[in-house]
Parts: structure tokens; C-alpha cells; sequence
């Protein structure tokens, strides 16, 4: 009991302090670095631990503990159908959906938008796929980044700041998770940090929501792999250009 603690102390410590300096020194050096096959080494590094971070949360709190919540209607009365909160929420995650599918459609229908995508896309261009075998690794990292993250962020997390060792309740413990989880995503700058914080207290809100972690690992799939639908292959080339 006293080991499974521990590995659950040792993740937190590994989500909030090791994953932000992992990319205060990584990223510089993808950036820098002119190895081909940079981008897939990169990738099969994220695969490999979110991975591990993913089995040691199934470890330590089990997988039913982690792929569902009970939120307990005391608890987040907030959240219940018909109150001004689950208003808002519903209309943030109806919103959410339609900002990561819309944009994805049109591109799929122009290639001119998809071009401007790619312009857009050049402040990220070190980490996005470009290649043929970058877009094929990019599936990869996707599918893990719904499966993994969720488990990790949502299940384990929310578990691990509601029940123990902090007993919050669960609307802070649904807060801070997605604190922890826009700090986890520093590369992306600033606004990045605000971005996927706000994401992912709208997964955690879903999880909340259905008592599943199902719907918040589809999205989550979805709002990654939707870069290859809105940028063509070979952008950053094109760019370089």
C-alpha cells in the first residue's frame, strides 16, 4: 500500500515539475537540431511516456478509478441540467466541439484554407507533422495523447486531488487538474498554457458530466488529429520555401 503512495506521489511530481523542464530543454534542442527524422524521434518519445505515465496511474488507483467518477450531486449541484452552471458548461462544450470540428471541414473542402493553416501553423511548425511518415507517426501520438493524457490528467488526477492525500472538492480538484495539464503543454507558449487549460477543464467537465472517460478520450483524439485535415502535407516545407 505504502509503494502504491508513493508511485502516486511520484507521478504528481512527474506532472507538474519534470514534464515542464523536460520541455524547457527538449524543445530548444528539436528546435535546433536539422536530423531528418527529428519530429519521429520526438514522438516516440512522447508515445513512450505517456505510456508509462498511463500504466502507473492504472497501478496505483486501478482502471475502473480511473475511467470513471462518481462526482456526487452534493458535491457539483453546479453541474446538474437546468442551473446556470450546467447551462454555461453545456453551451462551452457544444462551442469546443464546434471550433475543433468546423475549421477542420472547411479545410478538408479548400485548399486554400489549408494553405493559410499552414502559414498559421508556423510558429509550431518544429513539432507538427509534415512528412508522409510524420503524418503516419502523428496517428500514433494522437490516439495515445486521447488514451494516455485522459487516464493521466482526468482519471488519476481528479482521483488523486479529491480523494487523496487533499480531499478537495471536486470542482477545485476539476480546476487545478486542468492547471496542471495547460502547464504540462509550456512549448505552446503562454497562450497555449491558457488554450489547453480551458480544454482540459472542459474533458474534465465531461468526464464529470457522463461519469466516463469514453467521450473525453474521442475528443481529445479528435482535437489533436484534426492538424491533419486542416494542414497539407509538405507545409513546412512550403514554408521553409
Amino acid at each position: 500500500m505504502r509503494e502504491t503512495f508513493l508511485l502516486e506521489h511520484l507521478l504528481v511530481f512527474f506532472l507538474v515539475v519534470v514534464t515542464p523542464l523536460w520541455d524547457w530543454f527538449e524543445i530548444p534542442r528539436l528546435k535546433a537540431s536539422t536530423a531528418p527524422r527529428k519530429k519521429i524521434r520526438f514522438y516516440q518519445k512522447i508515445v513512450a511516456a505517456s505510456w508509462a505515465c498511463a500504466l502507473v496511474a492504472v497501478i496505483t488507483i486501478g482502471l475502473r478509478a480511473a475511467g470513471t467518477m462518481d462526482r456526487g450531486a452534493h458535491e457539483s449541484a453546479w453541474l446538474a441540467p437546468g442551473t446556470r452552471g450546467g447551462v454555461f458548461l453545456e453551451g462551452l462544450i457544444a462551442g469546443l466541439l464546434i471550433v475543433i470540428i468546423l475549421p477542420a471541414v472547411l479545410a478538408m473542402r479548400s485548399g486554400k484554407i489549408r494553405v493559410r493553416a499552414g502559414k498559421a501553423a508556423r510558429r509550431l511548425a518544429f513539432i507538427l507533422p509534415s512528412t508522409g511518415e510524420e503524418r503516419r507517426w502523428w496517428w500514433l501520438v494522437c490516439i495515445t495523447a486521447g488514451i494516455c493524457e485522459e487516464l493521466v490528467y482526468r482519471g488519476f488526477l481528479l482521483h488523486y486531488l479529491h480523494v487523496m492525500p487533499f480531499h478537495l472538492d471536486i470542482t477545485r480538484a476539476l480546476v487545478v487538474s486542468s492547471l496542471i495539464f495547460g502547464i504540462g503543454h509550456l512549448y505552446q507558449g503562454i497562450a497555449g498554457v491558457v488554450q489547453t487549460t480551458v480544454i482540459g477543464f472542459v474533458l474534465g467537465a465531461m468526464f464529470l458530466l457522463s461519469g466516463n472517460l469514453l467521450l473525453p478520450i474521442v475528443v481529445h483524439a479528435v482535437i489533436d488529429l484534426r492538424v491533419l485535415a486542416m494542414l497539407p502535407e509538405g507545409f513546412e516545407a512550403v514554408e521553409q520555401s
